[in-house]
C-alpha cells in the first residue's frame, strides 16, 4: 500500500468516526428530548407517583424544569409589557423588567429549596429541586398560554398568569407538607406564607 492509499484510508476512517459520533449525539439528543417529554407527561398525568418520596426524576429534568420556568417567566413579563392594552410597544426597558421579574420569583425559589433542605436534611437539595421542578411544570405551561393570549390580544391572559402563581403556592404547600415537614400543616402554611411575603416584598423593591 502506497502513502496516498494510507492517507485516503485514514481520512475515510476519521470521516466515518466523525459521522458515527454525530449520529450518536443526534440519537442522544432525541432520547433526552423523549425522556423529558415523558417526564412532563408523568408530572401532569401521574402527580401522585411523581411526588412520592421514593420516586426520583433526576437532576437533569429538575434543572430543565427550573430553568424553563424562569425563562418562561421572563418571556411572560416582557410580552405582557410589549403587548399591553395600548398595543405593540417594545422598549429596551421591558427586558430589564423581565430580568427583575426573574429575580423576584427566583430568589424566593432558591431560598425555599435551602429552607426545605435545612428542615428535612435527610432528603437533600437534589430531592427538593426535583420535586419543586416538577411542581413548576404546570405553572410554566399556564404562563405559555398567557403569552400566546397576550400576543393574540385576548384579554383573559391575566387569568392564566394568576392561576400559574396560584399553582406555585400550591406546590410550595404540598411539598412542605408531604416531605420537608411531613404531616405538619402549620409548618406548611408558614412556608407558603413566607414564600408569598418574600415574593411580594421583592416585587416592591424591584
Amino acid at each position: 500500500m502506497n502513502q496516498d492509499d494510507k492517507t485516503t484510508g485514514s481520512t475515510e476512517s476519521k470521516t466515518g468516526q466523525a459521522s458515527e459520533h454525530a449520529q450518536q449525539a443526534g440519537r442522544g439528543a432525541q432520547d433526552a428530548a423523549k425522556g423529558y417529554v415523558g417526564h412532563v407527561q408523568e408530572v401532569l398525568t401521574q402527580p401522585d407517583r411523581f411526588f412520592d418520596a421514593n420516586h426520583r426524576s433526576g437532576n437533569t429534568n429538575a434543572m430543565i424544569d427550573l430553568g424553563g420556568f424562569l425563562a418562561v417567566f421572563f418571556l411572560a413579563s416582557v410580552v405582557a409589557r410589549t403587548f399591553g392594552y395600548s398595543g405593540f410597544d417594545f422598549e429596551f426597558g421591558h427586558l430589564l423588567d423581565g430580568i427583575k421579574a426573574v429575580l423576584v420569583i427566583g430568589i424566593p425559589i432558591g431560598a425555599l429549596v435551602f429552607a426545605w433542605n435545612a428542615l428535612g436534611k435527610t432528603r437533600g437539595l437534589d430531592f427538593y429541586m426535583e420535586k419543586l421542578g416538577g411542581a413548576l411544570v404546570l405553572p410554566c405551561l399556564l404562563l405559555i398560554v398567557a403569552i400566546v393570549l397576550d400576543v393574540l390580544d385576548i384579554r383573559i391572559q391575566s387569568w392564566f398568569r394568576g392561576l400559574a402563581i396560584v399553582f406555585v403556592y400550591i406546590g410550595v404547600f404540598a411539598i412542605t407538607y408531604a416531605h420537608a415537614a411531613a404531616g405538619k400543616v402549620r409548618t406548611a402554611v408558614l412556608f407558603t406564607a413566607g414564600f408569598y411575603i418574600l415574593y411580594r416584598l421583592l416585587g416592591l423593591l424591584f
